[in-house]
């Protein structure tokens, strides 16, 4: 493994990074460095200019590795990629549904009745206010004649 810097180089500035990449040789370095520039054409694509910069990827003592023009790294084809050498893991392996299920299988069981108890409370509120008599045959009943009419807005008071 070897770290790299990738520094770029415009017109006359020079913008040097100061974290570097640790990667497996030069030639990761240098598709790296593609996807780089890339990105950053994708994120700043309207600057003419930056088809005159350049990626200066250097080594850990500021030694040249190579330069990335951004025109090249843009408009030269690369090869396609090869086979994988190692198959994929299917996606039935991969299985945390069952295991989550298992692991909340209780507390599921345990929401489920606790739900069901709730949903027969309120059927029996619900049972409860439709036996109530209405408002209007409560005030009759306790005043013993119908309500009077009370002011609304927009109607004349006293009849």
């Amino acid at each position: 493994m070897i770290r790299v810097f990738f520094n770029i180089r415009l017109d006359d500035a020079y913008l040097p990074e100061r974290t570097g990449q640790w990667v497996e040789d030069e030639a990761e370095a240098r598709d790296l460095a593609r996807i780089i520039v890339r990105r950053l054409v994708a994120d700043h694509g309207g600057e003419q200019r930056l088809l005159n910069a350049e990626l200066a990827v250097t080594g850990e003592g500021g030694a040249s590795l190579f330069d990335v023009s951004f025109f090249e790294a843009l408009y030269v084809p690369v090869a396609a990629p090869g086979p994988v050498a190692e198959p994929l893991r299917s996606v039935a392996t991969i299985r945390p549904r069952p295991r989550l299920a298992s692991l909340l299988g209780s507390w599921r069981a345990q929401a489920l009745a606790l739900a069901a108890a709730w949903r027969a409370l309120a059927a029996g509120w619900r049972a409860r206010v439709a036996a109530l008599p209405a408002p209007r045959a409560l005030l009759a009943g306790r005043r013993g004649a119908a309500p009077r009419p009370r002011f609304r807005l927009g109607f004349v008071h006293g009849g």
